[in-house]
């Protein structure tokens, strides 16, 4: 299941075509494939005229949104949902997908239009929060080289590479922890990735238990220098 942005010239069906599963009798000529569209069936529509034209997108009034709390303030966006069907590789429409168009409140102007294939019943905040979510993982990869040396490897052997995203991905895990803490429980479960194996719950309580211990001493200290 997913969410993508499509162009504004992206082509769907806001009715699906029907389909002819067998040849008209006394045709003459090759035989065709089948199934195959029906003549006088709708051409597919651009999504912009369908958001532009269309009496059933029309139909619904704009719901307004409250995506999530960004860096510059709450993303507030005005949409509505559309049930359409897209052109598979045969030309044929394929099952029912999500049409979201969705437009700033603070900026009109922009207008984004999307495609799922996610269940009917699926709510639109769901759809706008999956479509909206790319942001995360340039946060991660940011923060990554940023703060962590993700990019800083300066490597040209597969193990040696390995270890430092080994380190990098681990740093990531426990923003809370020292280097110290960090050297801690990567010198603990390395040993067990590089074998093939996996980290086993008495393990992992013994390491937990060993951070737990080191930050009760790290807060005391703390507040004792304050």
């Amino acid at each position: 299941k997913y969410v993508g942005e499509v162009p504004s010239d992206f082509r769907v069906w806001t009715r699906r075509p029907e389909l002819l599963y067998r040849e008209h009798a006394g045709r003459t000529g090759p035989p065709r494939k089948f199934p195959r569209l029906k003549v006088k069936n709708n051409p597919p529509v651009e999504v912009r005229r369908i958001a532009r034209y269309s009496p059933l997108f029309r139909r619904d009034d704009w719901q307004t949104y409250h995506i999530k709390d960004g860096r510059k303030g709450p993303m507030v966006w005005k949409a509505k949902r559309l049930c359409v069907w897209l052109r598979n590789e045969n030309g044929l429409p394929t099952q029912p997908h999500h049409l979201v168009v969705a437009y700033n409140v603070l900026e009109p102007e922009t207008v984004k239009y999307f495609q799922s294939n996610a269940p009917q019943n699926t709510p639109v905040e769901t759809l706008l929060l999956v479509a909206f979510s790319r942001w995360m993982i340039e946060r991660m990869f940011e923060d990554g080289k940023g703060e962590l040396g993700l990019d800083h490897f300066e490597v040209h052997k597969y193990q040696s590479i390995r270890r430092h995203l080994i380190l990098s991905c681990v740093s990531y895990l426990f923003p809370a922890l020292t280097v110290c803490q960090l050297r801690t429980t990567t010198a603990s479960l390395v040993g067990v990735w590089t074998r093939g194996g996996r980290c086993t719950q008495t393990l992992a309580q013994m390491i937990s238990q060993t951070l737990v211990r080191t930050q009760r001493r790290n807060v005391a200290a703390e507040c004792s220098h304050r």
